[in-house]
């Protein structure tokens, strides 16, 4: 078995980013690198979580799979988690963006990593942040996990879709209450609402439903339609990997095929059967109502054998 080298690295600009560079034990001058973005949530670079407790090494399990392809990666705790700095309810999403591309040039300047093959690979809302982050530093390829090609207001669409279908098939006394005060025109009209405070919003934070919310990172977002999103995709001379799971609840696995509309000769598109969000696997019924339960079962499981497969085979084939 193979052994990786783990250093801690600190990636400064307008604040200190904390993170672990893994180094593949086969010696070489110089090694192709990726970076993990996280997704959205307060998960470290480890991929694990304080509230709820949520402690699967998703992120980490990940990096030490493509290291032991012969990747350095480099993975980091983002803004206001774990080791880094930062403000949770102040940070904005073109933050994230920043601390992509300033990842990017510490990787650049680094003497064990080879400049011209450094990827990103975003699961989540990472997928967003590093479509967004290349179009200003473009990088040797872009692997899109669970979010391809969507800004952030379709995955949330979605996930009431998803709850509104689960309601009216709950039976008892549980599902007669839900399906009182949850419509989808309720949740229509809470959408639009949101977005329409968002949009007239200035400064970092504001109150909403009683609730101090992170504003910036709203209007930022908002402020990138799925269309702008899939054009940076559509302009990008890069190799692009886009994988969503068939179980997957909170990205829609439909929106995988426009990676195939895109009709780019190094873009590939994969549905992978029986995996959900947290790119395990999963054969139980799809639920956004039950999701905590769901993810917390399976904590322990690997990363689905198939996504390896997947990565494993496009990255040889592309990069080594």
């Amino acid at each position: 078995m193979s052994t990786i080298r783990e250093e801690e690295v600190s990636i400064i600009h307008d604040i200190t980013l904390k993170g672990t560079m893994a180094f593949p034990s086969v010696e070489s001058e110089k090694h192709p690198a990726i970076i993990l973005i996280n997704g959205s949530g307060s998960s470290d670079r480890d991929g694990n979580m304080k509230k709820p407790a949520i402690q699967s090494d998703l992120y980490k399990e990940l990096a030490h799979f493509l290291t032991e392809l012969g990747f350095i990666t480099l993975r980091y705790d983002k803004r206001s988690v774990g080791e880094s700095e930062g403000d949770p309810i102040k940070s904005g999403m073109l933050d994230l963006v920043r601390d992509v591309q300033e990842s990017i040039q510490y990787l650049k300047n680094h003497p064990k990593v080879d400049h011209d093959r450094i990827l990103l690979l975003g699961h989540s809302e990472g997928c967003i942040i590093g479509t967004v982050a290349y179009q200003q530093i473009p990088v040797a390829g872009l692997i899109l996990l669970a979010g391809a090609a969507s800004n952030l207001e379709e995955p949330m669409a979605y996930q009431n879709q998803q709850a509104i279908e689960e309601i009216k098939h709950l039976k008892g006394i549980k599902g007669m209450i839900l399906r009182k005060l949850v419509t989808e025109s309720k949740l229509e009209k809470q959408s639009a609402s949101l977005k329409r405070k968002v949009e007239q919003s200035q400064g970092d934070t504001m109150r909403y439903q009683l609730r101090k919310m992170p504003v910036r990172w709203f209007r930022e977002h908002y402020s990138f339609s799925t269309e702008m999103i899939i054009n940076i995709l559509k302009e990008a001379q890069c190799p692009i990997l886009a994988i969503t799971g068939d179980k997957d609840v909170q990205a829609n696995p439909e929106n995988v095929k426009r990676i195939e509309q895109l009709e780019k000769p190094n873009a590939t598109a994969i549905v992978i059967e029986n995996m959900d969000h947290m790119l395990k696997e999963f054969h139980g019924e799809r639920t956004i109502l039950n999701l905590l339960k769901q993810y917390k079962k399976e904590v322990k499981d690997p990363i689905h054998h198939k996504l390896k497969e997947e990565l494993k085979d496009w990255l040889i084939k592309n990069y080594l």
